[in-house]
């Protein structure tokens, strides 16, 4: 195979974006790399990190699938990979319709244990049901369950959506006072607060299609808005051997992110299921947790990818940065839908000499 083809689905996400860099940041030898961007703003920034760009439908639109299809017959794309969960169910969903109408390789976990992971009180139901450590939880809505959760561990509390992004919707509740309010609200968790922000994991999972968890990644982090800021490879017995048990129940296929944190005894306790690539796919590239090349290496190139996962110690911080623009792409992609040819219009940083 002299090239590979691949399209990143959501590329104004930042976990779509950390893909692309991870792919970019991949050894496959001398087979050439081409990205296209795909999302539904002409004016998501990942667009201009790839090859060629396209808007698309949103995930949940009937157009959505059609559109898929067509561009990747017409690009010749040979793999879809993206970080937004809509997209990854949306596919699942009609796996064998793409499967049987593209060429195309979508991998994804199966689409039941999507759900799991999707939904926080699903997550906490799966959790304790398999004997896993798992925060004490109840729905809003029921107000019995409630009472009793706060009379078996007092506050503070936090109260989530069960179905969200990072920190949206999420609220600590300090006191009967913040709580009154939030009782009986629908599509609502309520959870046991587990330790403190100083004590938060992001474990990284790679499952292979031979079903083998091949190697895991720890990162002790410090979070802004719901996305890592900090974080550092540690290596942590406690948050390693409860990320393994997950995966020997949870059994995905590819990438499994684990969101922990300690509590008091020091056990590691779950609290999140992300069943996709993470948000820290790039910081986990650069310290040797190469999950993206991975996945094209033993799904597409049919090579071995014992090389990917050779984890070492280090830290990454996240930091504000610029990404320039020349012409009118943005326009040109309103208009058409599409730009073959994105190296002429962009390059991400300036050199930080003097």
């Amino acid at each position: 195979m002299n090239e590979i083809k691949i399209l990143v689905l959501g590329a104004g996400g930042n976990v779509s974006q950390g893909i692309i860099k991870a792919l970019k940041n991949s050894d496959f030898g001398k087979t050439k790399l081409n990205i296209t961007g795909a999302c539904i703003s002409p004016e998501s920034l990942g667009l201009f990190m790839c090859d060629k760009a396209a808007v698309s439908p949103y995930a949940n639109e009937e157009s959505f699938l059609p559109w898929l299809i067509e561009i990747c017959n017409r690009e010749q794309i040979q793999m879809v990979l993206t970080g937004v969960e809509e997209n990854i169910m949306a596919i699942s969903s009609k796996q064998e319709q793409f499967e049987r109408e593209t060429d195309a390789i979508f991998i994804a976990t199966d689409l039941d244990k999507l759900k799991i992971g999707q939904d926080k009180y699903l997550t906490c139901e799966w959790l304790s049901e398999n004997g896993l450590n798992f925060p004490k939880y109840c729905l809003l809505e029921d107000k019995e369950a409630v009472e009793e959760l706060v009379k078996t561990c007092g506050f503070p509390l936090i109260a989530k959506p069960r179905v969200g992004k990072g920190s949206n919707g999420v609220q600590k509740i300090n006191d009967r006072a913040g709580l009154e309010p939030l009782i009986g609200c629908k599509d609502y968790v309520l959870q046991e607060c587990i330790g403190d922000e100083t004590k938060e994991y992001t474990v990284g999972c790679y499952v292979d299609k031979s079903g083998i968890l091949r190697e895991t990644i720890v990162m002790h982090r410090k979070l802004e808005h719901g996305s890592t800021a900090m974080a550092q490879v540690v290596k942590d017995e406690a948050v390693r051997r409860e990320a393994e048990r997950i995966c020997e129940c949870f059994k995905p296929r590819g990438p499994l992110n684990i969101q922990m944190r300690k509590n008091d005894a020091g056990e590691a306790v779950c609290f999140e299921l992300n069943v996709r690539f993470s948000g820290t796919t790039p910081m986990r590239t650069h310290f040797g947790f190469k999950d993206v090349e991975a996945m094209v290496k033993e799904y597409l190139l049919e090579e071995a990818i014992d090389d990917c996962f050779q984890v070492r110690e280090g830290i990454a911080c996240r930091y504000t940065n610029e990404f320039y623009l020349t012409g009118n792409p943005m326009e040109i992609l309103e208009k058409e839908g599409f730009l073959s040819n994105m190296k002429p219009y962009s390059f991400e940083t300036e050199n930080m000499g003097r």
